[in-house]
């Protein structure tokens, strides 16, 4: 294994490296997504060079975020009814019709 990740290992183990975990996270699954391209990639290392981020973008990106959280819940939802859709369907026809008998006797 390179050093630079035995390094990043060690810092990870650390109790106050969350949010280097958080960003590591969020860069994993970003660069496996196509449309972060090599352009977004050039922006993250200017703001990590400029050690700061500006007001304006910090509000456009906390909006953006929660456009997107919005986004997966509904997905979440809609996909949850697609796959209970069918589960309930088939327990209301699977289920006997009982009909209540009296004795009159």
């Amino acid at each position: 294994m390179p050093t630079p990740n035995n390094e990043m290992l060690l810092a990870l183990r650390s109790p106050k490296s969350g949010w280097l975990a958080t960003l590591i996270c969020a860069l994993e699954e970003a660069l496996k997504d196509v449309d972060f391209s090599e352009h977004h990639r050039a922006m993250v290392r200017q703001l990590l060079e400029q050690g700061a981020v500006s007001a304006a973008v910090s509000e456009a990106a906390e909006a953006r975020l929660t456009r997107f959280e919005q986004n997966i819940a509904e997905s979440q939802v809609a996909m949850a009814a697609a796959v209970a859709a069918p589960i309930m369907a088939a327990a209301t026809t699977a289920r006997p019709k009982l009909a209540l008998v009296s004795n009159a006797a």
